[in-house]
């Protein structure tokens, strides 16, 4: 059988199973990578988005972006808006519907920090939201969550309105030095304790499908591998052992034997039925 698949037939075709076999390879390595990126972002929202909340400056500080391991931790801190309030376009709400998500700077713990507010819907041009509440004035306590700044999308600015949330195009906006992030606001208070009038609070981040699905499509690919090169052999080797039977007439018994060919069973006869008109005939 090693000189059938050295002939160049069988050769080529390993060679497709090869290549095969490196595409699951490549595709089930991405799945992994894809469950463990899944799994440590389930892991630190579990983590860290209920947990007890740390001053701003303690995960807050210029020139330096949230660690990985501080993104969804909450913060809080009493400090005050600038009331720059500015919306980001294009933002689905509850529902699935599209509106505008609201963003201002807040000044806390000796930093200028963006914090998104909250979400409002588009107003009958969707050019606009229909209405925005404005920043509380004077000193507020601020809880949220720390996330970091998203990508810029690279559109030419509109007044009032970002593209995404990200530092950079919110510095050019309003000329401010922002730190490197921003907070998702859970609540704020007042002094007196009262809570101001606010955007819809946004929803619970979903931690999208679960992890495992990954882990099994990846284990899937690299089953392919195996299942490639099995296949390319079984054909080899039933090509081989027809190989032998037509050579060697007198071996095909022992080489339908290893086919696993079973012998052709007689057919049993029927037993004719007998019907009345048959009794009566007779």
């Amino acid at each position: 059988m090693l000189r059938l698949l050295s002939t160049k037939r069988w050769l080529t075709w390993l060679l497709v199973a090869t290549l095969w076999a490196t595409i699951c390879l490549v595709a089930g390595r991405w799945q992994w990578n894809r469950w463990q990126e899944k799994s440590t972002i389930q892991e630190r929202i579990d983590t860290n988005y209920d947990a007890r909340p740390v001053p701003f400056g303690d995960v807050l500080e210029d020139g330096r972006a949230p660690a990985k391991d501080d993104e969804w931790k909450q913060v809080r801190g009493t400090g005050t808006y600038l009331g720059d309030v500015r919306m980001v376009r294009n933002r689905p709400g509850p529902g699935g519907d599209f509106g505008y998500e609201t963003v201002d700077i807040f000044a806390v713990d000796g930093i200028k920090v963006l914090v998104d507010r909250g979400w409002v819907t588009n107003g009958s041009s969707a050019a606009k939201p229909s209405s925005v509440p404005a920043s509380p004035r004077g000193q507020v306590t601020v809880t949220g969550w720390v996330r970091p700044s998203e990508k810029s999308l690279g559109r030419p600015p509109v007044e009032g309105q970002l593209s995404s949330i990200s530092t950079a195009d919110a510095e050019k906006a309003t000329g401010e030095q922002l730190v490197d992030g921003y907070v998702r606001m859970r609540t704020e208070a007042m002094p007196d304790g009262t809570t101001p009038p606010r955007p819809q609070a946004l929803e619970r981040p979903s931690q999208g499908m679960a992890a495992g699905i990954n882990l099994s499509y990846a284990i899937q690919w690299w089953l392919g591998i195996v299942a490639g090169y099995a296949f390319v052999l079984m054909r080899a080797r039933r090509e081989y052992l027809d190989g032998l039977e037509t050579a060697d007439p007198a071996s095909a018994g022992e080489v339908q034997a290893q086919k696993g060919a079973t012998a052709a069973r007689p057919k049993r006869e029927k037993k004719r039925k007998q019907r009345i008109w048959d009794e009566e005939d007779e």
